[in-house]
């Protein structure tokens, strides 16, 4: 039995797309999940009556098992949004993996001529992307310190 190969395909997105891919994805999913909600928010709206009467006169069981249909929703909804928060979470560590400074420098210079207090973690790391020297120093990084790498 062989090996499994996924097909060559005329256009394969690169690193940058397929981030903006997942995070409309994300937001795509967010939308029809406010959707389902309001669309269950309308139809307790609609059992419960707008005074509050209910006028379908539903027995105190059928309350109940309404109840219960709706806290069930409501406890998809908030596991769905746990997944969307943890795939969020992936993405953006997927993201940030492929950071790296514009400004490559010297570590022995860089701790000489700045003012990094002295429990730095700054240890002469490299870039995953490149392989060149860089500092990861967080108060070091402002947003045009750094560009996407490019294979």
């Amino acid at each position: 039995m062989s090996m499994p190969s996924i097909p060559k395909e005329p256009h394969r997105p690169d690193k940058k797309e397929v981030v903006i891919d997942l995070l409309e994805s994300i937001a795509l999913e967010e939308i029809a999940l406010s959707h389902i909600m309001n669309a269950e928010a309308e139809k307790i709206q609609a059992f419960v009556g707008e005074c509050l009467d209910f006028p379908t006169c539903p027995s105190n069981e059928e309350i109940l098992l309404f109840n219960k249909s709706a806290g069930r929703l409501l406890e998809t909804v908030v596991m769905k949004e746990w997944l969307l928060l943890n795939k969020l979470q992936d993405v953006l560590e997927f993201a940030s993996r492929f950071k790296c400074f514009k400004k490559h420098h010297d570590h022995h210079n860089h701790h000489k001529h700045c003012c990094c207090p002295d429990e730095c973690k700054c240890k002469n790391k490299r870039c995953l992307q490149c392989g060149k020297h860089e500092c990861h120093c967080k108060h070091h990084l402002v947003k045009d310190d750094y560009f996407d790498c490019e294979e």
